[in-house]
């Protein structure tokens, strides 16, 4: 009885020995199949790229204001007692403008007082919108006589001669002075101005 208790002990040994022998076994291959398997691939993180330089848009200040432009007078065309000269405005700020049709203009004396003044339309050329980059002009052709006209002197200057021509842009209120070069303005002050052009 004794012995086959001790046969019985010693299988019972034996057999938890193989078990957890076994068990090891298992959790090894586990662990081997785990290490075995292929890992997710993770996407490189890649670095934002500094923005291309390029053209920047020029800026825009829509209608040309009088304090963005400086006007002066071109050279004057004398012809079978008519004359004829260029107004010209450019854009003397940092802006895109645009000038869009008739301008106003009035003749002074050198101590400022007004002198007559008559500015008409001349439909030739008409109204045209001009974008003008900075630096860049348009011009008014202006025409008037020299020829005096009735109840005018004939013996000397028909008017009093302009020192200065105090221009308004178009669609603007305030005025820029401009040398006036173009002597005595007969017909009281008569001057045809076209639209601004280029």
């Amino acid at each position: 009885m004794a012995i086959r208790a001790r046969v019985l002990q010693t299988s019972a040994i034996l057999f938890s020995a193989a078990l957890l022998a076994g068990c090891g076994q298992a959790v090894q291959h586990e662990g081997a199949a785990s290490a075995g398997q292929p890992r997710a691939a993770v996407a490189p993180v890649s670095e934002p790229r500094a923005a291309q330089p390029g053209p920047q848009p020029e800026p825009r200040a829509g209608r040309c204001h009088t304090s963005m432009l400086s006007g002066s007078m071109g050279r004057v065309e004398p012809g079978a007692g008519q004359r004829y000269a260029e107004l010209t405005l450019t854009n003397s700020s940092n802006e895109t403008c645009d000038i869009y049709g008739y301008g106003g203009l009035r003749l002074v004396d050198e101590a400022g007082n007004p002198l007559p003044t008559n500015l008409t339309r001349s439909p030739n050329p008409g109204p045209t919108l001009i974008e003008l980059s900075p630096g860049e002009s348009a011009s008014a052709t202006l025409h008037w006589t020299a020829v005096p006209h009735e109840g005018e002197p004939t013996d000397g200057p028909c008017q009093p001669t302009p020192a200065t021509a105090q221009i308004t842009p178009p669609d603007e209120t305030d005025w820029l002075p401009v040398d006036w070069t173009g002597g005595p303005v007969c017909g009281r002050g008569d001057i045809e101005g076209s639209a601004y052009h280029q």
